[in-house]
């Protein structure tokens, strides 16, 4: 135990050296100033900042402050995500899921789920970690509305243990998270699927790009509106970031991340903006997704 904390609080002190010297680099005022800058100008100085994020919150802020039980809220030792009482609770989705979006179906032979049948998709596949249900919307709500930022380390973790293979195998070229519009973010201070993309980005080695898709308007909930409403409500929601657009036809493959998906609207509008901007290949990504209507 006492080496494998010794070890952690290592990589944490190298990831601060790390970060100590990109601080001192002359182009961070600047950098600082415009995270869309170094994105676009110094991907280098981006990832550093991811790697020394990811470790600060996964290896260095628990042995100050322990981790919590994202689904009964108990205190966890050192280097566990999720109680023993819950591990065997969590609703992982299982097989056989829609060859489209990926929710559970009732069985192998019923290739895709009620919504993309009746409303075909445009990506060409998608995943999902959990079943959206009782067990997982407390940790949710918490990811998402109280500050429960270190969860996206937790659902990171999980990815790569059930689908690193799978999101491999789809060869993507950048992860694109879904944005939320600025009013939220200010709210909130974090867009949930953007922290999620940064810890994958840094266990997959794949960049990750988290403003290149802008919430334009902060539309109604979706939560009460009907499938087809929902793709009108988010029609002119999102756009590709104009400082990203030139950049976006070499791309072959974009992976999109996103915390919970329902019926796929926002996933396929993303979708559709990114086609249109020459990309060729759009997957998805869910933390959480409702079961199939039928």
């Amino acid at each position: 135990m006492f080496k494998s904390l010794g070890n952690r609080i290592t990589d944490t002190k190298e990831a601060v050296s790390e970060y100590l010297s990109f601080l001192k680099q002359p182009d961070f005022t600047k950098a600082h100033a415009h995270k869309s800058y170094v994105q676009k100008i110094k991907p280098e100085m981006h990832e550093l900042h991811l790697r020394f994020s990811y470790y600060f919150y996964d290896r260095f802020l628990p042995v100050l402050y322990p981790r919590h039980c994202p689904i009964c809220g108990q205190v966890l030792p050192y280097g566990i995500y999720v109680c023993k009482k819950c591990v065997p609770e969590l609703p992982y989705v299982r097989e056989p899921v829609c060859l489209a979006c990926g929710k559970p179906v009732a069985s192998p032979e019923q290739e895709y789920c009620y919504d993309c049948r009746i409303f075909p998709k445009s990506f060409r596949a998608g995943l999902a970690l959990f079943v959206y249900n009782e067990k997982t919307r407390p940790a949710m709500a918490a990811f998402k509305y109280m500050n429960r930022r270190v969860l996206s380390q937790f659902f990171a973790r999980e990815i790569c243990a059930r689908h690193k293979n799978d999101i491999l195998r789809w060869k993507p070229d950048l992860l694109v998270p879904i944005p939320i519009h600025k009013n939220k973010r200010r709210l909130r201070g974090y867009n949930q699927a953007e922290l999620l993309a940064e810890s994958l980005s840094v266990l997959l080695r794949i960049p990750c790009q988290g403003n290149l898709l802008l919430r334009t308007e902060d539309t109604a909930p979706q939560k009460q509106l009907r499938p087809q409403a929902r793709l009108n409500n988010l029609q002119d929601a999102f756009a590709v970031n104009p400082i990203f657009r030139d950049q976006l036809a070499d791309l072959t493959t974009v992976l999109l991340i996103d915390d919970i998906y329902t019926t796929g609207a926002t996933m396929e509008i993303c979708t559709r903006i990114l086609h249109g901007a020459g990309v060729k290949n759009i997957f998805i990504y869910s933390v959480c997704i409702g079961l199939a209507r039928d």
